[in-house]
């Protein structure tokens, strides 16, 4: 059991640059959304409400394909439905599309946080270095997914300067776990 632990661990590890990649990408998109703010904030709405238009519809697809085949399938039918309806009275509702998407985003800033404070910590317990400035990348990516949900009225008038740093403290976070991922993969071969 320990061998295939650890042979898991290995092949997983193996791909250390991926996270490394997608550290160097959010902290482009935070420098670019803060260079951009404009153009940012319109958009983020459009991708989210085309999001759940999209995905609805997607959703609605996959449904009647396997109404034959899927026991309930009628709730992701429904989900689908509710998904199309919500996009559609956001796009007719422009001002409401930001409220909704501070929310959507703190909280998505806020799992990722609290992720990365985990991982630190499980890093921590296997005695990999710098595991600290995992966990201060977190704690700050908390803080300021924090101030999205909690304030959407302050949010909503500095969203694309958090959103650009908060990026860039993730992008930083990512690249900092792939290197630590790459000095472990060192040490397992």
């Amino acid at each position: 059991m320990e061998k295939d632990l650890l042979q898991s661990a290995q092949r997983a590890i193996r791909y250390w640059w991926i996270s490394i990649l997608v550290g160097i990408i959010a902290a482009a998109l935070g420098v670019w959304c803060l260079f951009q703010p404009l153009i940012t904030l319109f958009t983020l709405s459009t991708l989210f409400i085309g999001g759940f238009i999209v995905g609805g519809i997607f959703e609605i697809t996959f449904a009647a394909l396997n109404r034959e085949n899927m026991r309930g399938w009628g709730w992701t039918l429904a989900s689908g439905i509710i998904s199309v309806l919500f996009g559609l009275l956001l796009l007719s509702k422009p001002i409401t599309t930001f409220a909704v998407m501070l929310f959507f985003v703190g909280f998505w800033l806020l799992f990722q946080s609290l992720w990365s404070v985990g991982t630190a910590v499980e890093l921590q317990m296997i005695k990999v270095k710098g595991w600290g400035w995992m966990l201060f990348f977190g704690v700050v990516g908390f803080i300021f997914s924090f101030i999205l949900i909690s304030n959407p009225a302050f949010a909503a008038g500095v969203i694309v300067y958090l959103m650009s740093f908060t990026l860039v403290c993730y992008g930083a976070l990512r690249v900092y776990f792939g290197l630590r991922l790459r000095t472990l993969s060192k040490h397992l071969q």
